[in-house]
């Protein structure tokens, strides 16, 4: 069962973490109020085709994130999916509100966040930066808000396997997404476009794109805050 489970999901693992801005939900679109907690899970991930059925790839996160002040909330998660195949992954960051919605204008905030991975085999240990830009619209009447944004994913490694040279630097990922806003849950959905500037061809999954660059993913998300 281990060596099945293996080999049928490890390469769509391993193919899932080259795509790395699509392993979750945006954490924090919007900054949570000072002083609140706010823990949840996370599922979701590129579409790919298994056979000729669409998918998303199964992968899960928890995430816990705290309001350290009214524009600032920090955040951090542990990668389940991962860690049941031997890569220890988190993602550690920080979303600054830097506008506040006016009318039509959006709210906008950044998140600056660093991706860490270290596999339980060799002990690799992997670093990569990522600078997430959001704007919201937050309904008139209530918390419910839509958003959009970028997420970008930075290769700092110059060299892949076998020694080639690596030419990527910046993996990108356009979002699209809705949160409804409870006193105590949140519930989230978010479809991305993963890595559009980049060929989906000759890679180890079929992904579901609108051309031959990137794949489409869908994310979805339960927050609970105390």
């Amino acid at each position: 069962l281990v060596y099945s489970m293996n080999s049928h999901f490890l390469p769509l693992l391993t193919a899932s973490l080259l795509a790395a801005p699509s392993c979750n939900t945006t954490r924090v679109v919007k900054p949570i109020e000072k002083g609140t907690l706010q823990v949840g899970a996370n599922l979701g991930g590129p579409l790919i085709t298994m056979g000729s059925l669409p998918i998303f790839m199964p992968l899960s996160s928890v995430h816990a994130a705290y309001g350290l002040k009214e524009k600032t909330t920090a955040f951090a998660s542990l990668h389940t999916t991962a860690l049941l195949f031997g890569v220890y992954q988190t993602d550690l960051g920080i979303t600054q509100q830097v506008l506040q919605q006016k009318g039509m204008i959006p709210g906008i905030s950044v998140s600056p966040i660093a991706n860490m991975m270290i596999d339980q085999w060799k002990g690799i240990f992997s670093l990569y930066p990522q600078l997430d830009i959001n704007a919201y619209w937050n309904y008139k009447s209530k918390p419910h808000f839509f958003y959009t944004g970028l997420n970008n994913w930075i290769e700092l490694r110059r060299t892949r396997a076998h020694n080639q040279p690596q030419d990527l630097v910046v993996m990108p990922a356009w979002h699209l997404g809705h949160q409804w806003s409870g006193n105590k849950y949140n519930i989230q959905l978010e479809m991305k476009y993963i890595g559009f500037t980049q060929s989906n061809k000759d890679i180890v999954v079929d992904y579901i794109s609108p051309g031959n660059n990137g794949t489409l993913g869908l994310f979805f998300s339960i927050n609970r805050k105390f």
